[in-house]
């Protein structure tokens, strides 16, 4: 809200500092310039309930804080004597906004205003009328149960090994609006920490620095290091980074959580393939041959299953669609065919399954192939059933 402070004879802008009131309708200039947001339900009836109950109209403030951008925040009352009520307590009483989550979490909610909510849901009344439905629902990589023959454009966000990555479906709207919405966090919220919960698995918004700015980025808390620091893993690109906890993290808004919008990233491996750990000289090879032949590309992806909560996939190069990248690792001596129950597991998973047959018996020539020509892990020859290393 714009507000006019005649004891001082100047304007303001404020907002109500414990709710959240629905997005709504954008106006013609924001749509023309391509900055909208989508309204949300009953948005434009919050809206207008303002129009009709605040303005042009004397009312008092009480201020809490301050954002960023100098948007003064707290409580605003109207009406005088007996008429005098809390707007926060009518309008989510009224189902037209809802407190925000943050604040109930640690407690600074008033309780008036939770129970109000508590009433309104009880009640079904506004927001609490239709169905809590998620924000955005993305066209996310679906669990597998039989094998997919459908090739689907990804792009790697994190590589973890030779056979090991992380990848964002190309067109996948849910990652445009996390990162959108992740945009205007930071904006809002600037770049300071707040305080947060760090529980292990716990959602929260990590600072990072991507290479033009820091920004804030949705972050799943792995566990608690030494000093206050905190290992974190970013659930919309799969890096991991370990940050202070009282600088670069602060809580996530409840309508940004996972529940909400999916993470984007899909974490996934080279189905039927083995490497050897970064910690070995092939690992290291794996990782870099891997690196140089998709990062920065967008891949063709065939999908196959999943297995340990991983997306098993055969990725393709669209300039050799001929050969894929699990094969050309494996000819270069840097991959291994999985065997013995790893194979029947996959296979089992997968169930029948034309090309993955077909990928097995390329993965097998391939193997052979540098085996006899001593590349890669084959350069001292056979390594052996017995070797600690081999699938």
């Amino acid at each position: 809200m714009k507000l006019f402070v005649p004891s001082e004879n100047c304007y303001i802008m404020f907002a109500l500092g414990n709710v959240r009131c629905p997005q709504p309708s954008p106006n013609a200039g924001a749509v023309s310039r391509g900055t909208a947001r989508p309204a949300e339900p009953f948005g434009d009836a919050s809206k207008r309930h303002s129009r009709m109950t605040v303005n042009q109209r004397s009312v008092e403030i009480t201020c809490t804080g301050v954002t960023q951008g100098g948007v003064m925040t707290g409580d605003l009352y109207v009406g005088q004597g007996g008429q005098r009520r809390d707007y926060a307590i009518e309008l989510v009483a009224s189902g037209l906004a809802t407190v925000d989550q943050r604040k109930i979490d640690y407690g600074e909610a008033p309780k008036l205003l939770v129970d109000s909510q508590t009433a309104a849901q009880k009640n079904k009344l506004g927001i609490w009328s239709v169905k809590q439905v998620k924000k955005d629902e993305p066209k996310a990589v679906k669990t597998f149960e039989k094998a997919d023959e459908r090739l689907v454009d990804i792009q790697i966000s994190e590589i973890r090994s030779g056979n090991h990555f992380f990848f964002r479906t190309v067109g996948d709207e849910s990652a445009k609006v996390i990162d959108d919405s992740m945009k205007i966090f930071t904006e809002q919220n600037g770049t300071d920490g707040a305080p947060c919960e760090v529980k292990p698995g716990k959602i929260v918004a990590a600072l990072f620095n991507d290479g033009s700015a820091s920004s804030w980025f949705r972050a799943k808390v792995m566990e608690t290091a030494a000093k206050g620091k905190v290992k974190v893993l970013f659930v919309d690109h799969g890096n991991t980074a370990t940050v202070p906890a009282a600088t670069h993290l602060r809580p996530l808004d409840v309508t940004l959580g996972t529940d909400q919008i999916p993470a984007a990233a899909k974490e996934a491996v080279l189905v039927l393939t083995k490497v050897r750990p970064l910690e070995d000289d092939d690992g290291i090879d794996a990782a870099r041959m891997f690196q140089g032949t998709a990062w920065g590309k967008d891949l063709k992806a065939r999908f196959h299953g999943e297995a340990d909560g991983k997306v098993l996939v055969t990725l393709y190069d669209p300039a050799d669609e001929s050969t894929s990248i699990n094969e050309k690792l494996t000819s270069d001596g840097l991959a291994l065919l999985v065997k013995g129950e790893a194979l029947y597991s996959v296979m089992d998973k997968a169930g029948k399954n034309d090309s993955l047959a077909k990928l097995m018996k390329d993965l097998k020539s391939a193997q052979e192939k540098a085996r006899k020509s001593r590349k890669g892990i084959w350069i001292y020859g056979e390594i052996g059933d017995d070797d600690p290393e081999t699938i």
